[in-house]
């Protein structure tokens, strides 16, 4: 006797699935959409974590911060699943102004540690800081894609949520540059010529 899967449902056979508000949409649904772009970016923090982990085994912080971004992955990828807060019994935790204060208080200490050349940054100097600034890129797509869901949701309740993916683009370009170790490839327009 054939086992049930303990993540196929078929469901999604025909090319629809069922949102946590119970709404059953194409898979192409901005809202799925947006979905689909947090967890790209959950999984590429993931990776930024275990490479944080493995290359900077004196950095806890960072570490520790990316673990909490993951969760805040999570808290995103629900209220964008729920768009009309139908269950919000089904959501842990929305993001809200304490978590954009965290956001915030951990892009200041970065700051306070680095400084940013006066030119701008054209490109990471090691991997782990170029795979932060894909995660940034992805930051920036998934803002977009929520900005699109209100757009057609109007009573989407997204207001502490853009406030927080805002923050999160600087934030992770910040940490980029931390990455860096103070050697900034800045752009050279001599390159060109």
């Amino acid at each position: 006797m054939r086992r049930r899967s303990q993540v196929t449902s078929k469901r999604g056979d025909k090319g629809e699935t069922t949102t946590l508000g119970g709404d059953s949409v194409s898979k192409a649904h901005p809202a799925i959409e947006c979905c689909g772009c947090v967890d790209e970016l959950r999984a590429y923090l993931a990776l930024i974590r275990q490479l944080t982990i493995a290359h900077r085994p004196d950095d806890s912080e960072s570490a520790e911060f990316l673990l909490w971004l993951l969760h805040c992955c999570f808290s995103i990828g629900s209220q964008c699943s729920d768009l009309r807060n139908t269950h919000p019994e089904y959501r842990k935790v929305d993001i809200d102004a304490s978590h954009v204060r965290k956001l915030e208080a951990f892009q200041q200490q970065i700051e306070d540690e680095v400084k940013l050349p006066k030119q701008f940054v054209v490109s990471a100097t090691n991997e782990l800081a170029a795979q932060v600034d894909i995660a940034t890129t992805i930051v920036r797509r998934l803002e977009r894609a929520i900005v699109r869901v209100k757009e057609i949701e109007p009573n989407f309740d997204c207001a502490n949520m853009l406030v927080f993916v805002n923050r999160l683009s600087d934030t992770l370009y910040m940490l980029a540059r931390k990455f860096d170790d103070g050697k900034h490839q800045t752009v050279d327009y001599a390159v060109l010529s």
